[in-house]
């Protein structure tokens, strides 16, 4: 707050002077739901214009899982809900409705479903990343949130409640640099996960080419395989390796821990961090948002630590995305141990093999095509302790395991500094967002 500055009380509570106070409908030029496509999903394509729908939106942030497309004929039928550069999306409907978030430039020109509003601002009167972080502050989710439960058994805001949102609105060059400090908080958390994913990439390169394509440095450090290094038969594996190397069976090195079958009753917001599937990422990964938290009883068994490796033995999605994927976990849990549940497996090492070998044959073609064969049940996927123990693979060298282990050692490291950096950074945008959006925190409207 600025020195000697004067509040006012109004709707929205105390805000400075010179501030005014507006209701949506005035700002906006337009403000309006999209329309789902006749047929539903037999419009859908593989590619054409995107049309968004309400699992797209969240709060600050478009995700791309389970983007759909329509043809260039049906986007003609659906040109009034066409989206522009910078409009604000808001979800009206269901279980996800209130989240908010700006239209990315790469899915123009796309749609939106019924169950998500167009935002369009007049610029001159509202900064559009403005309006999206006022409404993803946590006094505007309440108020939606409220608004939306009011209405009967499905929550769902109307046109009609948008309009009349009331909105703080400071002078546009104050919107604009406030909206700056957020995004650049932003922009720098989503530069850390591009990071992340290009260096998890990099990992699986090298692994790919050492231990799959055989081309690991030899004693020159030239390509092992393309340099006549010499090839011995396995038929075991029905095609040649390196000589020196072995055939072994995942059962030889490792052993498999199935978690915990909790109580929802136990689940907390405190207690000891629970490994789930939803902490489990299509193919390989952690998602720390999927975190739970339990204070009920568990054994010894069901604990793991940073750096061991979960596999998921379970899907529920019938598509087998998550079904086998492996994670790491993490040192930023907050604990030192974490519990897992039954629908995830530990494994447990107690071999020569390093353990960023280990989570890495578990994304390789023939372990997937494996899980994949391997998957039992309608209506919920189960994957047995067999398809991972059985899984027959050539055995490097202790050396060239340890050279690998060094590598990757080093690429886990940075990626969890990146991560823990960008929670750092999510805490202060946390901490900022209601500030600067009361007018509590003043910032410079001129920006040298």
């Amino acid at each position: 707050m600025r020195k000697g500055q004067k509040l006012k009380e109004t709707e929205i509570g105390m805000i400075p002077e010179d501030w005014e106070t507006i209701y949506l409908g005035d700002v906006c030029s337009k403000i309006g739901s999209g329309i789902t496509p006749r047929g539903a999903e037999k419009v859908y394509k593989d590619s054409g214009v995107v049309l968004v729908r309400s699992q797209n939106v969240h709060n600050n942030s478009f995700v791309e899982e389970g983007l759909v497309y329509i043809d260039e004929a049906t986007a003609q039928q659906m040109e009034n809900v066409a989206l522009e550069k910078d409009d604000v999306l808001l979800n009206i409907t269901g279980d996800s409705v209130a989240r908010c978030c700006t239209v990315p430039e790469r899915i123009l020109p796309g749609r939106v479903n019924q169950h998500v509003s167009i935002l369009r601002t007049n610029r001159e009167q509202l900064n559009p990343f403005f309006l999206r972080y006022y409404l993803t502050s946590p006094r505007m989710q309440a108020f939606m949130l409220s608004l939306a439960q009011s209405g009967g058994t499905r929550n769902a805001l109307t046109k009609g409640m948008i309009e009349k949102f009331p909105i703080p609105k400071p002078p546009l060059s104050e919107q604009h640099q406030i909206a700056k400090i957020l995004s650049d908080l932003d922009s720098k958390i989503e530069l850390n996960e591009q990071m992340n994913e290009t260096l998890e990439a990099i990992g699986r390169a090298i692994f790919t080419h050492w231990f799959i394509d055989f081309e690991f440095p030899n004693e020159e450090g030239r390509p092992y395989k393309s340099s006549g290094g010499e090839m011995v038969y396995s038929e075991e594996l029905g095609k040649e390796i390196p000589k020196g190397w072995k055939v072994g069976e995942f059962e030889e090195f490792i052993d498999l821990d199935k978690g915990l079958s909790y109580k929802g009753e136990f689940l907390s917001d405190e207690g000891i961090p629970l490994i789930n599937l939803g902490t489990i990422a299509p193919g390989a990964g952690f998602i720390r948002e999927g975190l739970k938290h339990y204070v009920g009883e568990y054994k010894e068994r069901q604990l793991v630590r940073a750096g061991d490796i979960v596999v998921a033995n379970t899907d529920i999605t019938q598509k087998r995305e998550v079904l086998g994927s492996p994670a790491i976990v993490p040192p930023y849990l907050g604990s030192e141990t974490a519990l897992f549940t039954h629908h995830i497996f530990a494994v447990r090492n107690g071999s020569q093999l390093p353990k960023s070998f280990i989570y890495h044959l578990l994304q390789t073609t023939l372990y997937r095509d494996r899980v994949r064969g391997f998957a039992t049940g309608t209506t919920v996927l189960a994957l047995p302790r067999d398809a991972i123990l059985d899984l027959t693979f050539a055995v490097p060298d202790g050396k060239l395991l340890d050279k690998f282990d060094v590598l990757y050692s080093l690429l886990f490291q940075k990626t969890n500094a990146s991560t823990m950096q960008s929670m750092c950074l999510a805490q202060i945008r946390e901490f900022m967002l209601p500030k600067l959006m009361s007018g509590k925190i003043r910032v410079p409207v001129e920006v040298r």
